[in-house]
């Protein structure tokens, strides 16, 4: 008998082929703004409940449950939340090695 694997296990394994870490839950209150200067890493994330607003200098985008967002590496960003807070799983990109 073959053994199915969760759907976080799934969404993990999805993650490490593509470069990135193992998610971390985040949950922000009611209104809460996070406030993040330039960042070398790529950033995917899923909003698992709530509302988020994500700020760049590019765009003004509302993401609700089960919405998928993607954080460019190097630039600036804000994450403000709705009236009832919000809670995502994010991701960073593995940086590359470097060469020595």
């Amino acid at each position: 008998m073959e053994m199915t694997q969760n759907p976080l296990d799934k969404f993990k394994h999805s993650l490490e082929q593509q470069g990135f870490n193992s998610p971390m839950l985040t949950t922000l209150a009611p209104h809460e703004k996070l406030k993040r200067h330039s960042s070398s890493q790529e950033i995917y994330g899923v909003v698992l409940d709530g509302e988020l607003e994500l700020l760049t200098n590019a765009t003004n985008t509302i993401f609700t449950k089960h919405d998928i967002f993607f954080i460019n590496a190097g630039g600036s960003f804000e994450i403000h939340c709705g009236s009832n807070g919000a809670q995502y799983l994010f991701s960073f990109k593995n940086s590359p090695p470097k060469a020595c």
